[in-house]
């Protein structure tokens, strides 16, 4: 018999091939939610699994507004948010907030609007990850999402799960326009998470040399 475990562990291959049969014989299972409490859908908007986001659409046409940021239908969103502003800064299942997603899975339009809307840049997670929108978009190093988000308020020295900061990221990654732009709007080079590791530790850490020399040259230890 076919179940959800079938459909997620498709989804978590990074395919979508039996999704479909799977579907058409119970077409519910769409709707149904992971253990986790989020719905199959948003799983595979998590692992970017198109193919699987597009089987999965066919069959399931009532979205959640976390959904809906996910996959960037923007026309949804609005008409979510105008219809009710509380869901602005409100929580996901998962316990990310509508800004979080939008900044996370790249989606510049959504995350105009929200902040357009009075979204607050500076609502973390309410989980263990505590991450707020700027360390999402750094995470996945999206430049034009950071400047849009600190020009709507956000913290750019705002701690996640072990004192992370959006700097440390940036520096991991090896993103050095990232680390400018940071810098030049107040980020602090010497911040130091839980066990220690500054900005500059994590670039050599991740053997990017010219990003640990653009951190030297502006004054990090």
């Amino acid at each position: 018999m076919d179940s959800l475990a079938s459909i997620v562990e498709i989804i978590k291959s990074g395919g979508s091939e039996g999704l479909e049969d799977i579907l058409s014989k119970n077409p519910e299972l769409a709707k149904e939610d992971t253990e986790q409490g989020i719905s199959i859908l948003q799983l595979a908007i998590y692992y970017r699994n198109n193919g699987a986001v597009e089987v999965l659409r066919k069959y399931k046409k009532n979205l959640s507004v976390y959904e809906a940021i996910g996959i960037g239908d923007l026309s949804l969103v609005s008409n979510f948010i105008n219809t009710d502003s509380s869901l602005l800064n409100s929580f996901s299942p998962d316990g990310f907030t509508p800004l979080g997603l939008a900044s996370f899975f790249g989606q510049i339009p959504v995350v105009k609007f929200l902040l357009e809307k009075g979204a607050n840049p500076n609502v973390a997670a309410n989980n263990t990850f505590k991450v707020a929108p700027i360390h999402s978009a750094c995470a996945i190093s999206n430049l034009e999402i950071v400047k849009l988000l600190i020009e709507g308020g956000a913290d750019v020295n705002a701690k996640q799960m072990k004192g992370v900061t959006p700097i440390h990221s940036a520096a991991h990654n090896g993103q050095n326009q990232l680390i400018q732009l940071l810098i030049d709007n107040g980020a602090n080079i010497h911040a130091k998470t839980e066990d220690g590791q500054t900005p500059l530790v994590m670039a050599e850490e991740t053997e990017f040399a010219e990003t640990a020399i653009l951190l030297k040259n502006l004054g990090g230890k």
